[in-house]
């Protein structure tokens, strides 16, 4: 399999588009479950959004729908040459500067999103569920220098309880709330 430092000119581009605007930028993998739930309060939260899918825009239940893509009007969408989920793991990864991971469910894509961290030298936090505060998701930007963040965690067939998915709103709210912080920060420099 592909890794990023393999990356094709298209995802190279891409990490120069995902650079490109000023201020804080939050990127999902476009998975369902965690990626879709950040990717909505980035933009709640008047963000920058990339969501980056697999080729064929594909999620675990099949491609992008036209209801799910309605729902990311606003990000910017970006398809990859190569199928594979973990090859898009790697290049979310490859073009942020830290991750926010939240997997209350321990699924393997969470795994291989913490090994590439580490392996392509990113700040990750992983999170305790309900231990996201505002500011200590703003300090923490602030402290890793990231203007790229990866927020990435269990898909939606993984969350199970509606009450685990009300946790990881609140946690993905309080990050947000952060990450408007320093986006604002960025962009008055």
């Amino acid at each position: 399999m592909m890794q990023p430092g393999d990356a094709l000119p298209a995802e190279s581009a891409l990490r120069a588009q995902v650079r490109a605007g000023a201020g804080l930028t939050i990127v999902t993998g476009g998975q369902t479950g965690v990626d879709t739930l950040a990717a909505e309060a980035a933009l709640r939260a008047g963000l920058p959004v990339h969501v980056i899918f697999p080729a064929g825009w594909r999620q675990e239940d099949g491609p992008l729908t036209a209801a799910r893509r309605r729902r990311l009007a606003g990000a910017t969408l970006h398809e990859l040459s190569e199928p594979a989920f973990e090859y898009r793991t790697w290049t979310g990864v490859y073009v942020s500067d830290a991750v926010l991971l939240l997997d209350p469910a321990g699924g393997t894509g969470c795994r291989e999103t913490a090994r590439a961290a580490r392996a392509l030298g990113r700040h990750l936090l992983e999170p305790a569920d309900g231990a996201l505060a505002t500011g200590y998701a703003a300090r923490w930007l602030t402290e890793t220098g990231a203007s790229v963040v990866l927020v990435a965690g269990c898909r939606a067939s993984l969350l199970g309880r509606p009450s685990g998915v009300r946790g990881l709103r609140a946690d993905i709210a309080a990050f947000m709330a952060g990450a408007r912080l320093r986006h604002d920060e960025l962009r008055r420099r």
